[in-house]
């Protein structure tokens, strides 16, 4: 009663139905756990009678990447397979990347191998920009930094033709590619990186948010590497 309620309200304020499951209105700091499943459930319902459009699809397949986040894995699985074929590729990659939220990489690069061809030849930048996010993150944790990064290096660049500089989507890419330059020992690049990374999200979101604390300890990790590499050296 108390989530219909705020929805309610919510909706009334007109906050859209994306910044109302995904973050508080007031902190602006995102839901996790029981809350988090609730809203994506409170946004599903807004679809689900509906017809099967692309806002379906995605509503839909949000509450399925939840639900697998919190190890729900067979309620899922089921609404994975639901929207199986109505947002043909979609629906896959976003599978892919909840497995590889909770550490499922070989199953999540065999999803992403296999759809590949076909993303190679996708004209939706964004969706793009997703699937190289998800596959250099998977090719990333089973020790393949090398080859993932000239994908994330291309995501980068087709993120800047859909998303603003100052989006989570623009962050999330560029942080990763500074990730992987670290692991390969390219410091300094990747400091740079996260350095106007971290200046973009304290003007966006403020010192102490979430995105801006993540990105600040990313670069502590950096220093740490360096200071190792120097120690050895």
């Amino acid at each position: 009663a108390e989530m219909a309620a705020r929805d309610e309200w919510m909706t009334a304020e007109g906050f859209g139905l994306l910044s109302r499951r995904a973050y508080c209105s007031t902190c602006h700091q995102h839901f996790t756990g029981a809350l988090q499943v609730e809203m994506d459930r409170l946004h599903w319902r807004h679809f689900r009678e509906a017809p099967a459009t692309e806002d379906w699809c995605d509503a839909l397949t949000n509450l399925a990447r939840t639900l697998m986040c919190y190890e729900e894995f067979d309620v899922a699985e089921r609404l994975y397979d639901e929207v199986e074929g109505v947002a043909e590729g979609r629906s896959e990659i976003t599978r892919a990347g909840a497995l590889l939220r909770v550490g499922r990489y070989r199953d999540a690069l065999e999803i992403l191998t296999r759809v590949r061809p076909r993303m190679e030849l996708c004209e939706d930048p964004r969706l793009r920009v997703s699937y190289q996010k998800y596959l250099s993150s998977t090719l990333a944790n089973v020790g393949r930094t090398v080859e993932a990064l000239p994908i994330i290096a291309n995501a980068v660049e087709v993120a800047r033709t859909c998303h603003a500089p100052q989006s989570r989507e623009m962050l999330d890419v560029t942080c990763l590619q500074a990730q992987f330059l670290a692991q390969i020992d390219r410091i300094e690049e990747a400091k740079a990186i996260v350095g106007d990374a971290i200046a973009v999200s304290t003007r966006v979101f403020g010192p102490d948010h979430e995105y801006t604390r993540k990105m600040q300890e990313q670069r502590s990790r950096m220093e740490l590497l360096r200071y190792r590499a120097a120690r050895t050296g």
